[in-house]
């Protein structure tokens, strides 16, 4: 299992959060029964980058926390790759102070619901939701992160 991670020109993440990422990826890994050659890449990116990607692939004209993009084509069964998750830093420090949360837990929180997403999760069908945020509440737990739902 491999979690790529990289950073837009600017932000730079401590290495006690990329092992947290780590951490949340085997764990996730663990619980959606990943075969060991899976891998997802992620990119923590600016707002500015954000924008341009929801507008892009979801004509918003606004930006978001977190994007995820499935692999969908002949090239996972080859590399393993799921897909791509873009998580927005200056998005994540806002969120982060408004909602009373540590940036370090929002971030992990955004990766695990990103993945999610790759798997097929989303908000459009409150059941499928509810699935998908109990999945995320019980991996943070035994992060010991707080249900960041409640």
């Amino acid at each position: 299992m491999t979690l790529k991670v990289i950073c837009a020109e600017g932000i730079k993440i401590q290495e006690d959060l990329l092992n947290k990422f780590i951490l949340a990826f085997e764990l996730v890994s663990k619980e959606e029964y990943f075969d060991s050659d899976v891998s997802i890449n992620v990119k923590i990116v600016k707002d500015k980058e954000m924008l341009k990607l929801n507008s892009h692939f979801r004509n918003k004209e606004s930006s978001t926390n977190v994007l995820s993009f499935t692999n969908k084509d002949i090239s996972k069964s080859i590399t393993g790759n799921l897909g791509d998750i873009a998580i927005n830093y200056d998005y994540i420090i806002k969120e982060s102070r408004e909602q009373n949360k540590t940036f370090d837990d929002h971030m992990i929180h955004m990766l695990i619901h990103g993945i999610y997403h790759i798997l097929g999760f989303d908000h459009e069908d409150d059941k499928v939701a509810h699935i998908m945020e109990r999945k995320e509440v019980t991996l943070l737990n035994k992060l010991n992160i707080t249900d960041p739902y409640n």
